[in-house]
């Protein structure tokens, strides 16, 4: 096996190597690190939970976490394994589905209170994500709840 022999090489280097008192140290802050970074995407979740009305933009949560708006975007999918705007969009349609399941919002509210501008591009999301449009997954919703209402009834 032949060796690459580099010329004018910093012969100081040739004899730095690293001893097993440096290991655990190495070890250690990179476990801070990783720690701190998950505190920061945590605190970042609870922040998108708090304001699901008014999603914070990629700007806001980079600043929340000290971070700069990329590297937070890259931390963020490191920690969650999702683009922070893939997580947005479906913890803004899982929020629409509990909304959905009572009957007494329109769909124009339930559109507006997970942070839609729109109620149209709502649907048309949903649908994307779902494979149903709004209305037709609430009844889907209802009917299943019913049945297993009336189901239980006839146990009693």
């Amino acid at each position: 096996m032949k060796f690459l022999q580099v010329k004018n090489r910093n012969s100081q280097l040739d004899y730095k190597a690293i001893t097993s008192r440096d290991l655990p140290q190495t070890d250690s802050q990179r476990i801070i690190t990783i720690l701190r970074h998950q505190k920061a995407v945590q605190r970042a979740l609870d922040f998108i939970q708090s304001r699901m009305k008014d999603p914070p933009t990629l700007g806001e949560l980079a600043s929340l976490s000290g971070m700069s708006r990329t590297y937070f975007s890259y931390i963020f999918r490191e920690i969650t394994g999702v683009k922070l705007q893939t997580y947005l969009a479906e913890a803004r349609l899982d929020m629409a589905k509990g909304l959905l399941s009572d009957i007494d919002f329109k769909i124009k509210e339930v559109a507006y209170e997970t942070g839609f501008r729109d109620p149209n591009y709502f649907c048309r999301t949903f649908k994307k994500r779902t494979g149903f449009n709004p209305t037709h997954w609430r009844l889907k919703k209802i009917s299943v709840t019913q049945n297993l209402h009336f189901e239980n009834q006839k146990l009693s």
